[in-house]
């Protein structure tokens, strides 16, 4: 069996609760999120979706991972204009004073 590694953000009081939830079942707490989370997956009042709308939300989830690959290269291209342009600047400082 595959298995994901899924990241689950709680308080430090959230996770001792969990934590001693699992101690008196005498399980993990991963075990315990296992457990939630099939009884989830089961349950009718979620809504489903069906494939269209899966792959939909796929292409949604794609075009905003390209987006903050564009961002990101952006953001990495300005840093490099703004650090070319102190080198500028203190080269120049350094010139002048140089000159005095």
């Amino acid at each position: 069996m595959r298995s994901d590694r899924l990241v689950v953000l709680v308080t430090p009081e959230e996770k001792a609760r969990l934590v001693a939830l699992a101690q008196a079942r005498q399980s993990s707490l991963a075990e315990l999120v296992r457990d939630a989370l099939s009884q989830l997956a089961e349950d009718d009042r979620v809504p489903k979706i069906d494939a269209e709308q899966a792959a939909a939300l796929e292409r949604l989830a794609d075009v905003a991972l390209q987006t903050i690959h564009k961002a990101n290269a952006a953001l990495d291209r300005a840093f490099d204009e703004v650090e070319a342009t102190r080198a500028y600047f203190a080269a120049k400082r350094a010139k002048v004073g140089a000159d005095a």
